[in-house]
């Protein structure tokens, strides 16, 4: 069975959430998936690495628009 992990942990946005958001189109960047999804408006870390110093989560926003 799969596992759907959650990308954004304070809202619980899952890997699924995000990637329905960027294949729905009109996604450019960070901002832009932020604005669609809330994904990373709370404690930012899983925006990118660099908010995540720790290495505290596994997938980042910026990862997923590569």
């Amino acid at each position: 069975m799969y596992e759907d992990p959650e990308v954004c942990i304070c809202l619980r946005i899952s890997l699924s959430d995000i990637l329905q958001a960027i294949e729905q189109g009109g996604i450019e960047d960070v901002e832009a998936l932020i604005r669609k999804t809330k994904a990373g408006s709370v404690c930012k870390m899983c925006i990118s690495p660099e908010n995540d110093p720790c290495g505290e989560r596994d997938i980042h926003l910026t990862d997923l628009l590569k």
